[in-house]
């Protein structure tokens, strides 16, 4: 046993050395996936403190790097179409009602672990248009949140989409279509993004 150790020794350091640069790769190959995955950003969207029209949408960055919100779109779908806007500033807000005229925009930073109000459905209504969509028209309500990352200049968003149902009385309840919240992170989600931002200077 020892003489064929002796005679192969060569041979099996080769091996030894290779399985051990092995281990190291994959080790390193598994850091980075958790390092990535850590410092993807997570943006979550959820409506509460109320019922109806009247319940709040809330925008959470639970990400582990802070985020800049650059604008906040709501896509309104009707029997007659789908309509999109934009709805980041706080258009109901007069300048009396306001303390720094940064309470006049969703827009702005987010840190870890924070979250913010963008606002009630009749409030986004108003602001979508200068002629609101009347909530009885309404199907769904799909909230759009365009932001970008702290580590370095990236478009990333996140969206979700809410059924919008009516009782025997005509009130209102809405309920997201899913769980979670879709996070946009692919190339092309990005893109999409970005031309909607350009779209808009023109």
């Amino acid at each position: 046993m020892f003489e064929w150790l002796s005679t192969h020794s060569d041979a099996l350091q080769v091996m030894l050395s290779g399985l051990t640069a092995l281990v190291w790769i994959i080790y390193l190959q598994v850091f980075l996936i958790s390092f990535r995955r850590q410092r993807r950003p997570e943006i979550i969207i959820s409506l509460g403190a109320g019922a109806g029209t009247k319940a709040s949408w809330f925008v959470a960055n639970l990400g582990l790097e802070p985020v800049f919100i650059v604008d906040v779109l709501v896509r309104l779908e009707t029997e007659q179409g789908t309509t999109e806007a934009v709805v980041t500033d706080r258009t109901e807000m007069n300048d009396r009602e306001l303390n720094n005229p940064g309470e006049a925009t969703n827009q702005g930073p987010l840190a870890s672990g924070n979250f913010m109000s963008i606002g009630t459905l009749d409030i986004l209504l108003h602001r979508s248009a200068s002629q609101p969509i009347p909530v009885s028209d309404l199907k769904t309500v799909t909230i759009v949140v365009v932001a970008a990352t702290a580590a370095r200049w990236s478009l990333v968003g996140a969206s979700r989409q809410y059924r919008v149902s009516f009782d025997v009385e005509g009130a209102p309840t809405i309920l997201a279509t899913k769980i979670d919240t879709d996070q946009i992170r692919s190339r092309a989600g990005r893109r999409a993004l970005l031309q909607k931002l350009e779209s808009r200077l023109g």
